[in-house]
């Protein structure tokens, strides 16, 4: 990173207002040649707001915008920002599944190809170069649907440093916007993801790390700006800066990171699970007690993911019971139906395609569990439902007519979870529950699974977030390659343990 160099990118008294609220007041950022740059806030802090000016999609009530000292007009017009040097990556990545990866890599690169005819075969060798020079086990010829995530979002990536860097008209190095890229990842393609982006700044291209989550931008960037109600709170250098105060500065208090639970004294299992076989498990049994929560995880591959979608019937098992209530299930025949009829309930990790129906309603979403069949619709009654769920879980909307796709990624998870803990479930299965979500989202979540425990039911928490089950879980089994490896429980439930106990797994079979 430069930072005696003018600055590569620069906004100041940057202003937008919508309906009579400011999203963004008088905002200043600099980014300098060569750096990660974090930028951090809760949902509604302005942080997409700023995307979108700086991406021609919002035009500014005020505000100035250079890049490498040269002074931008505002508002960016549509589709023009790669001819300044700037290129945005965001987390739906913009990719066409169906499409090749060479289709992919030169869809939209008017400025270089010939409208009329193209060199495939020029072109798949370029593109070969481009991957061979950026470290990555990319094909030409594969098609974006067959490539697992970390792979389609290296793809987007590098066909937007190639705009910025190879394509350039203004002679140096451009600036990519990284819009939440990771929150589908598992940790190890984190790191995968991680190690490109160092390389591209170690050529001088700068970076905008959009994220919630702060263990990220504590280890791949170098200095992060943070936003509050569309005010900047304050810019930090990411290696002197304790997260503490990172934390502070984005939820504009102290937020309590120590473990919530204790040590569960011995009781008799509210949920068993007996020889659960999948397509990765191998013979699990568990069992979960009363108003404990039993968190499960492990490396990429290790299994501990399928655990909620074999229960739930999600997915298909090959064999398992689960027992509950005294009800013995099959879950080799299983059905979502059935699990909801004997008060299961899953919140699945893929919230924009599994945890809601993104163009209907907030009411129709929320009312969707209730149906079951009845086709008698009491629209005030369920609009009345909704905006009492809206209140007892802090949703934030306009109000419950509004789309479910217009809300938040936290808001989007809070609604999940309401729709499903309204019906009072005995047993409750999260796949990645906070994945994606603000630090304070995080907290009120944690605080309505904790209420939840505290009325008996069950919880099976399946995730990677190895800080989430310091903070939330009684107990954590350890899986490895199908198996359970290890338990932890109580005190001995803490970050580093876990991690430790995944990675000494993994390195047994090295």
């Amino acid at each position: 990173m430069s930072t005696g160099s003018a600055p590569r990118l620069a906004l100041r008294g940057l202003t937008k207002t919508f309906g009579g609220v400011r999203a963004l007041d008088c905002a200043d950022l600099s980014i300098a040649p060569g750096e990660v740059h974090g930028l951090l806030g809760t949902n509604g802090s302005g942080k997409s707001t700023l995307i979108k000016v700086l991406s021609g999609f919002h035009a500014p009530d005020d505000g100035t915008l250079e890049i490498d000292g040269r002074s931008i007009g505002l508002p960016m017009p549509l589709g023009r920002s790669e001819l300044h040097g700037l290129a945005f990556v965001h987390q739906n990545l913009g990719l066409l599944p169906e499409a090749t990866v060479l289709e992919n890599l030169i869809a939209g690169d008017h400025e270089r190809l010939n409208s009329w005819w193209i060199n495939w075969r020029a072109e798949a060798e370029r593109a070969r170069r481009l991957f061979a020079d950026h470290h990555l086990d990319l094909s030409p010829l594969d098609t974006v649907a067959d490539l697992s995530p970390v792979k389609r979002a290296q793809l987007a990536i590098v066909r937007a440093a190639d705009r910025v860097q190879e394509h350039r008209s203004h002679g140096t190095p451009g600036t990519l916007v990284l819009d939440e890229p990771t929150p589908f990842l598992p940790q190890e393609d984190v790191r995968e993801l991680f190690a490109m982006i160092r390389r591209l700044t170690a050529r001088g291209v700068s970076i905008i790390f959009v994220s919630h989550d702060i263990d990220e931008v504590l280890e791949v960037t170098d200095r992060s700006t943070v936003l509050r109600d569309g005010k900047v709170i304050g810019t930090f250098d990411t290696e002197t800066t304790k997260r503490s105060k990172l934390v502070e500065a984005i939820v504009g208090r102290a937020v309590a990171v120590d473990r919530r639970v204790s040590e569960m004294a011995p009781a008799a299992p509210a949920v068993t699970l007996r020889g659960l076989r999948g397509a990765v498990l191998d013979d699990i049994s568990l069992s979960v007690a009363p108003g404990e929560i039993l968190g499960l995880t492990g490396l990429i591959g290790a299994g501990h993911d399928e655990v909620p979608m074999l229960i739930a019937g999600a997915r298909p098992a090959v064999a398992g019971e689960l027992e509950i209530d005294g009800q013995k299930l099959d879950l080799r025949k299983i059905t979502p139906a059935a699990s909801m009829a004997a008060r299961i309930a899953l919140i699945p990790a893929d919230r924009p395609r599994a945890g809601i129906a993104p163009d209907l309603s907030l009411t129709e979403n929320a009312m969707l569990p209730r149906m079951q069949g009845n086709l008698a619709i009491n629209h005030r009654r369920n609009r009345d439902i909704t905006t009492r769920l809206m209140q007892d879980f802090s949703v934030k909307a306009a109000s419950p007519d509004q789309p479910a796709s217009e809300l938040s990624g936290g808001n989007q998870q809070k609604l999940v979870l309401g729709k499903w803990l309204q019906l009072d479930p005995r047993l409750v299965l999260l796949d990645e529950p906070t994945q994606g979500i603000d630090v304070g989202a995080r907290e009120e979540i944690y605080d309505h699974l904790l209420a939840l425990c505290a009325s008996g039911a069950a919880v099976i928490c399946a995730t990677s977030e190895f800080e989430q089950l310091e903070i939330i879980a009684h107990r954590v089994l350890v899986f490895d390659r199908g198996r359970i490896k290890t338990e932890l429980k109580g005190a001995a439930v803490t970050k580093a343990a876990i991690a430790k106990a995944c990675y000494e797994a993994a390195e047994e079979h090295e």
